[in-house]
C-alpha cells in the first residue's frame, strides 16, 4: 500500500523525533476525505513535516516502516475506523501521540477514545491554530517523558538496541561526554563500552541515580556496578530483555531473536564501514538467504537488506550530529563510496539529505 502526501503539496518528512533531535516534527493525518486532508496540511506546513493517509490500513502499513512524531486520527473512515486503528496500536505499543479528529461531540466516543490511548481530540470543523496548539502540546509533553538513554563511544555499538525500541519508547543515543553533562530523564541506561568498564561509571550513576543500569562489556568479571545488570556485547536478546523489566508498563514487545538474527545483527554492526552482502551474511551464519529474510521480519518486520540500511543510516545519523567528519568521511564510515551515494541512500530512509539533518541537529 502506499500513501498519499497531499493534493499536490510536496512530501517533506524526517523519520525520527523532531523535537529532540532539533528537526521539524512529523505528523501523519488519516482522513478518508482529500479536501479535510488539504486543509491540514495547508494549516500544519509551515511548523511540521505532513505525511497522509487515505485510511486506517494505509496508516498502520505507513507506521510500519517509519516513525511519526504525532498522528492525526480521523475516527469514521470506511473499512477501518478511528477506534479500531488505535486498538492496533496500542497492541503493539506505539508511541506517536494520537490526536482524534471527529464531529461527534459525545462524551462517551470521547471517553473510549482516551481509553484506548488518544492523547487528546478535536471537533471539525476547528478553530484557525487549534490544530497546530494541540500538536505542539502534545509533543511538549512526549519530550519530557522518560525513556532510555544508551551510552557509547562507539556510533554503531547500541544501534540495533535504538532500533528494537525506538518505536515504543523515547530513546536517546550519546557519547560517554554526552550523557556525563545530560539532563535526559532517563528510567534505563545502557552503556556499552570495550574492555574493562569506563572509568566514567561512577560519573554515569551519579548522573543518573534512579535510573536502571544494564552495562554491555565483554568485561564479566566482577559483580555489576551499581546494582545494574552485566550483558555480554554479543546478546541482544538479554540486553532487550533486561531493558523490558526494567522498563516495566512501558516496555516494547517482547521479541524472538533467533541465533541467526543476532550473529547476522552482529555482523551488521562490525560491517558498517565494508559492508557484506545479505547472502554473504547469510553464509557465515549458516542459514540461506530466504531464511535469514524471513527471520528478520519475523523479529523486527522488516527483511534483513531493509534493517542493514537503517543501521547503517543510524550510525551516520551519529556522526553527522555528533562530530565534524565531512559528509565525504561519513560516508565512508557507512560503507558509502561517496557522499552523493550516502545522501541519495541516506534521504530514502530519513527523507532528507545528510546536510540538511546536520543543520537542522545542531
Amino acid at each position: 500500500m502506499g500513501y498519499n502526501p497531499g493534493a499536490g503539496l510536496p512530501k517533506r518528512s524526517i523519520r525520527g523525533h523532531g523535537i529532540a533531535n532539533g528537526t521539524r516534527p512529523t505528523v501523519l493525518s488519516v482522513d478518508d476525505e482529500p479536501g479535510i486532508l488539504d486543509s491540514i496540511c495547508l494549516e500544519l506546513e509551515d511548523d511540521f513535516d505532513v505525511v497522509t493517509a487515505a485510511s486506517g490500513w494505509e496508516a498502520l502499513d505507513l507506521l510500519s516502516q517509519r516513525h511519526v512524531d504525532a498522528i492525526l486520527l480521523d475516527l469514521r473512515m470506511p473499512e477501518m475506523e478511528g477506534q479500531e486503528v488505535l486498538k492496533r496500536l496500542r497492541a503493539v505499543r506505539s508511541r506517536s501521540p494520537v490526536i482524534v479528529m471527529t464531529v461527534l461531540r459525545e462524551t462517551k466516543t470521547v471517553v473510549e477514545c482516551m481509553k484506548l490511548g488518544a492523547s487528546d481530540y478535536v471537533t471539525k470543523p476547528w478553530e484557525s491554530g487549534e490544530l497546530t496548539a494541540t500538536i505542539r502540546r502534545i509533543l511538549r509533553e512526549v519530550e519530557t517523558a522518560p525513556g532510555v538513554l544508551l551510552v557509547s563511544d562507539d556510533p554503531a555499538a547500541l544501534v540495533p538496541v535504538k532500533l528494537a525500541l525506538e518505536a515504543h519508547v523515547r530513546v536517546m543515543t550519546m557519547s560517554v561526554a554526552a550523557a556525563l553533562v545530560s539532563n535526559f530523564p532517563a528510567l534505563v541506561m545502557v552503556h556499552a563500552s570495550h574492555g574493562s568498564r569506563s572509568s566514567a561509571t561512577s560519573g554515569l550513576l551519579a548522573r543518573f541515580p534512579r535510573a536502571a543500569v544494564v552495562w554491555v562489556s565483554d568485561d564479566l568479571s566482577g559483580s555489576p556496578v551499581g546494582g545494574g545488570t552485566l550483558v555480554p556485547p554479543h546478546r541482544l536478546d538479554l540486553t532487550l530483555s533486561h531493558v523490558s523489566a526494567a522498563l516495566g508498563p512501558h516496555a516494547a514487545p517482547r521479541r524472538h531473536l533467533s541465533r541467526a538474527v543476532m550473529a547476522a545483527v552482529d555482523l551488521m554492526v562490525s560491517h558498517c564501514q565494508d559492508p557484506l552482502t545479505i547472502d554473504e551474511i547469510a553464509g557465515k551464519v549458516g542459514v540461506s538467504e530466504d531464511h535469514l529474510t524471513r527471520v528478520f521480519r519475523e523479529a523486527f518486520g522488516l527483511p534483513a537488506a531493509t534493517y542493514y540500511a537503517r543501521l547503517r543510516i543510524a550510525v551516520a545519523c551519529r556522526l553527522l550530529r555528533d562530530t565534524d567528519e565531512k559528509i565525504d568521511g561519513v560516508a565512508h564510515q557507512v560503507g558509502y563510496s561517496s557522499a552523493a551515494n550516502l545522501s541519495r541512500a541516506f534521504k530514502e530512509v530519513m527523507s532528507v539529505r545528510p546536510g540538511e539533518f546536520r543543520r537542522s541537529s545542531a
